[in-house]
């Protein structure tokens, strides 16, 4: 009797480590994965985007969106201090200056 009720004590233990576990790893998939869009999300909506190629996007350039590898900076003139210029044809907002 002793040992029957000990085996089904192990039973429930395994039982209950295995679901801990499971339960642990997909919470932990979840906080990364929340944790990775956050960072991409801060990111991508920087102020002003240095492209590649120097260039000087701020959010009202009609290339702000398009441009995918680039260097953050919090204002336009930061990123045209930083050797960076201005697109061709773009006249910024008073408030980007």
């Amino acid at each position: 009797m002793l040992n029957d009720l000990t085996q089904g004590v192990w039973i429930f233990v395994k039982s209950f480590i295995k679901s801990f576990i499971k339960w642990t790893v997909i919470i932990w998939v979840i906080i990364f994965a929340i944790g990775v869009s956050l960072a991409e999300a801060s990111e991508t909506d920087a102020p002003v985007k240095m492209s590649k190629s120097g260039i000087c996007h701020a959010t009202d350039s009609s290339y702000y969106k398009r441009t995918k590898t680039f260097t953050s900076y919090e204002t336009l003139e930061a990123c045209l201090e930083a050797a960076g210029r201005l697109p061709k044809n773009y006249t910024p907002k008073q408030d980007d200056k």
